[in-house]
């Protein structure tokens, strides 16, 4: 009698131990990723005749580049534990401030530059704004977004989008290199670089070590006040790289540009399998949370729906990649 019930017991242990190896599988980033790109596709290809055509599968390549590269950034930030809300203000100051010195005759790899180094500089203003003043990262980089967005706004009469007439500029930005598009190989480049940082650097290993869990990190020697500051740099960096190559791409520097841009990082990120509290991630989840992102975007534009709507289906999206995260975290404890 008694051999019967452990026996019961133990083959319902093992049952629960397989349920639960499924449930993580199921969701897992890596399953959410693919099951959500194939969800997508069979639904949009149903319901938009222009979906399936090589013109917008490249549309939505070019899109997801310029979202991954912001989200490469995100990452870092997320990992370290902290958020970022203003990568897609940075996109517009960029793209401002290149159109209105081309205009002015400014060599465009010099415009190039200079923007980049406004994009990290921005970076290093939200990292000291939560290091050493000690505002929450989403309170100083709220204020950031709200400063650089009014500045965009400004620095044009009438918020009036201002025209990029530099070829040198569009083609670095916008040109193919034999079928693949030029900002398809700077997404590897990034993705590349970073991978390698956060895997194979002991700057990646202090990333991790922050996010997981500050006090523990700076009691093994970490500089971890350091390390927040540079994640931000390199998020503004990279922010301001995809504000360049969407005013390349558009061929002018609109003062709204980049709107909402934040949301699909973050949403790519998360989706991405990245841990919203830190100390989790990888740029390769990002990219493929990017994807998912960049076909969502195009399909619900082809279906004719409206931002608001897709700001919410968006924001619908975290939340149930938050929630899967929380409930596998709770299953593995």
């Amino acid at each position: 009698m008694s051999l019967g019930v452990e026996r019961q017991s133990i083959n319902s242990k093992t049952n629960n131990k397989k349920a639960l190896q499924i449930g993580k599988m199921l969701t897992s980033s890596q399953a959410i990723i693919f099951i959500g790109l194939i969800i997508l596709a069979f639904v949009f290809s149903y319901l938009s005749p222009y979906f399936l055509t090589f013109s917008n599968f490249m549309n939505i390549i070019r899109q997801m580049a310029m979202i991954a590269i912001v989200a490469f950034g995100m990452t870092y930030v997320i990992i370290a534990g902290e958020i970022d809300l203003s990568v897609g203000s940075i996109i517009g100051i960029t793209g401002m401030f290149a159109a209105i010195t081309l205009q002015k005759g400014m060599d465009p790899i010099l415009v190039i530059s200079l923007s980049l180094v406004l994009g990290a500089l921005i970076g290093l203003f939200n990292g000291m704004m939560v290091v050493k003043v000690r505002v929450t990262a989403f309170l100083a980089t709220l204020v950031t977004m709200s400063v650089l967005r009014g500045l965009s706004l400004a620095s044009s009469p009438g918020s009036a989008p201002i025209t990029i007439n530099s070829s040198t500029y569009v083609d670095l930005t916008t040109m193919n290199i034999g079928p693949i598009p030029v900002v398809l190989i700077y997404l590897a480049a990034i993705l590349i670089m970073a991978h390698f940082t956060l895997n194979r650097t002991v700057f990646g290993r202090h990333i991790y070590a922050t996010g997981g869990g500050p006090i523990a990190a700076s009691l093994a020697g970490v500089n971890v006040g350091r390390v927040k500051i540079m994640v931000f740099v390199i998020c503004g960096f990279l922010s301001a790289f995809s504000g360049v190559v969407l005013s390349g791409r558009l061929s002018a520097g609109l003062p709204d540009s980049g709107t909402g841009w934040e949301l699909d990082a973050i949403a790519a990120v998360v989706l991405g399998g990245t841990k919203f509290s830190g100390g989790q991630g990888t740029v390769l989840g990002t990219l493929g949370g990017a994807l998912i992102i960049g076909v969502l975007s195009n399909g619900l534009t082809l279906l004719g729906m409206t931002y608001a709507y897709q700001l919410m289906i968006k924001g619908a999206i975290i939340g149930l990649a938050v929630i899967l995260d929380i409930w596998v975290r709770r299953e593995e404890a």
